[in-house]
C-alpha cells in the first residue's frame, strides 16, 4: 500500500475515449493521457488504455447503488493523478477541463439560412415550460432554434443537426409526459423520444431535471457518444438530410428505434426539405 502514500504523485491531463464502462467498472471512464499514450490508435489501441475512476462530491452516497454516477462524455478534457505514484497505472479523474467546440466555418454560413447569426444559444427565451411541454408556437420554434445550434456546437453537421432536430419536431418538441395523448402515441412513454421502460428510468438516473428540455437534449448527446455509439457513427457518415441513409431516417431508425410502422409514417423531408 505504500505506493499510495508519499509525495510522488504524478499528474495528467488527458481526453476521455470511453465512458460506457463494462460490467464491473461502472463509474470509470476510459482516458487517453497526453505524453503518455500518444494519439495513434495504431501504437496504443483503445482497448489497451485504462479506465480511470472518478471523484464524486462528497454529497453522493459513495456506496453503490447510492448517489449519481460520472457523466463525462467522449472527447472531454479531464484532469487527474495517478495514485499509484511513478508506477502510473491507477488513474483517477479528479475533475474535467473547459473545453469549447465551434461550429466550422461552412456550418456558420450554412446555419444563417434559417436561425441567423444573430441567434446565440444562451440568449434564447421561452425553451422550458413547467408543464414540460410547449404550449405556443413561439417555444416550439425556439426549441427548434435551440437543439439546431446545440448539435451544430457538439460537432454535428448541417445535415446532421437538421436530421435530429426534425426528428424531435415531428414528435412534437414535447419534454414531458405523454401519457394519455391519444391512442397513436405510445401510453406511459415521455419527452422528446417517448423514453419508456429502462430507457426512462436512465434518463431520470441523468440528472434530477430530467423533465427539461435542454437536460434531455443533452442525455441525447450522452447515450449517443455512449449506448448508442453505433447509432452515432451512422449518423456521422450522412451526408444528406434526406432518403434512407440520410440523417433523418438514420436518427429515426438506428437511436430512436421507431417501429416499422413509424418509420412509414416518418416525413423524410421534413420541414427543412430546401435544406
Amino acid at each position: 500500500m505504500s505506493e499510495y502514500y508519499g509525495d510522488k504523485t504524478r499528474w495528467f491531463i488527458a481526453t476521455v475515449v470511453n465512458s460506457t464502462p463494462p460490467a464491473g467498472y461502472e463509474g470509470r471512464v476510459k482516458i487517453r493521457v497526453h505524453g503518455l499514450h500518444t494519439e495513434r490508435t495504431s501504437d496504443i489501441p483503445e482497448e489497451d488504455l485504462p479506465w480511470a475512476q472518478c471523484v464524486l462530491p462528497t454529497t453522493e452516497g459513495g456506496v453503490s447503488g447510492i448517489g449519481k454516477i460520472p457523466r463525462i462524455l467522449p472527447s472531454a478534457l479531464v484532469f487527474g493523478m495517478f495514485m499509484d505514484g511513478k508506477s502510473s497505472q491507477t488513474p483517477i479523474v479528479l475533475g474535467s477541463l473547459p473545453k469549447t467546440e465551434r461550429p466550422s466555418q461552412i456550418q456558420l454560413d450554412k446555419r444563417q439560412n434559417i436561425i441567423g447569426e444573430d441567434v446565440l444559444i444562451g440568449n434564447l427565451l421561452n425553451i422550458e415550460d413547467d408543464v414540460g411541454f410547449p404550449t405556443l408556437p413561439e417555444t416550439i420554434e425556439n426549441r427548434v432554434e435551440y437543439s439546431l445550434q446545440f448539435f451544430l456546437n457538439l460537432g454535428y453537421t448541417y445535415p446532421q443537426s437538421v436530421g435530429i432536430t426534425d426528428n424531435l419536431l415531428q414528435q412534437g418538441m414535447y419534454s414531458g409526459n405523454r401519457e394519455g395523448e391519444g391512442d397513436n402515441v405510445g401510453i406511459g412513454s415521455f419527452g422528446l423520444i417517448k423514453f419508456k421502460g429502462m430507457r426512462l428510468r436512465k434518463l431520470k438516473a441523468f440528472s434530477t431535471t430530467y423533465t427539461k428540455f435542454t437536460t434531455q437534449l443533452k442525455f441525447i448527446a450522452y447515450e449517443l457518444n455512449g449506448e448508442y455509439r453505433s447509432a452515432n457513427i451512422r449518423l456521422l457518415e450522412s451526408e444528406r438530410i434526406k432518403g434512407l441513409k440520410g440523417s433523418l431516417y438514420v436518427f429515426s431508425k438506428y437511436y430512436m428505434q421507431l417501429s416499422s410502422e413509424e418509420l412509414d409514417n416518418l416525413k423524410l423531408v421534413g420541414e427543412y426539405e430546401n435544406g
